[in-house]
Order: structure tokens, then C-alpha cells, then sequence
């Protein structure tokens, strides 16, 4: 069994040599019209692909980061101005709240809440009446 998988391995190394011998042996080997051709097409190619690369990187790539961007901006200045209105609805609604509990705002007439509080204001004047 030994003997059997190092003439694999040594038999594949042989093979693996020959391919890479013959590949630098048609390297070494100058032949003038496959070569000019091959290298004419190829500084072609490699040319039209590096000038549509330009093409695309500095009109629509360029065009669609600054798009992206925008969105980007726009999308954040709408949600921070949401942010902020109701930030705002929600300070002028506790607040409101808040006045009505310290006795300092406007108490309407709601039912037995609104009594209670205005007794609680009617209370915290009178107390501050005679602080004064």
C-alpha cells in the first residue's frame, strides 16, 4: 500500500513538472504572429475596459453616491424634524400637566379631577398669600 501511494504522489509530481516545463518552454518561445496578436488584442482590451471603467466610475458612480447621499440627508433631516415636533407635542402636553398639578395653569371644568385641583391651587395661594 505504501509503495502504491508515493508512485501516485511521485507520478503526479512528473505530471505537474511537464505541464509547468512546457508552459515556460512556450513562455521562451518567440512566435511573432500569435504573440503580436495576442498582446495587440489584449493592450486593446485592457484600453476599451479601463476607459468605460473611467466612464462609469466618474459619471454614474460619482452621480449615484451623490444620490445616496441626498437620500441620506433628507431622510435624516425629516426624521429629526419628526423627532422634534413631537418632542415639542410632548413638553407642551406635560407641561400642561405639570401646571395644572402646581396650581399654575388654566383648570377646566372636567369633572371631579379638575375640582380637586383647583381646591389644590385655591390651597397653594392662600398658602403663598400668607408667606408673603
Amino acid at each position: 500500500m505504501f509503495i502504491i501511494i508515493t508512485l501516485f504522489y511521485l507520478s503526479l509530481v512528473i505530471i505537474v513538472g511537464m505541464v509547468g516545463w512546457k508552459i515556460v518552454s512556450l513562455r521562451s518561445l518567440k512566435l511573432s504572429l500569435v504573440e503580436g496578436i495576442e498582446s495587440e488584442l489584449h493592450g486593446k482590451f485592457y484600453d476599451i475596459a479601463h476607459m468605460w471603467w473611467g466612464v462609469f466610475r466618474d459619471t454614474y458612480w460619482a452621480r449615484a453616491r451623490a444620490f445616496a447621499l441626498m437620500v441620506f440627508y433628507v431622510v435624516a433631516h425629516e426624521v429629526l424634524h419628526v423627532a422634534l415636533i413631537l418632542g415639542q407635542k410632548i413638553r407642551r402636553r406635560l407641561s400642561t400637566w405639570l401646571d395644572m398639578v402646581k396650581g399654575k395653569g388654566v383648570i377646566k371644568n372636567k369633572g371631579s379631577a379638575s375640582f380637586f385641583l383647583r381646591d389644590i391651587a385655591e390651597h397653594k395661594k392662600i398658602i403663598k398669600s400668607e408667606i408673603m
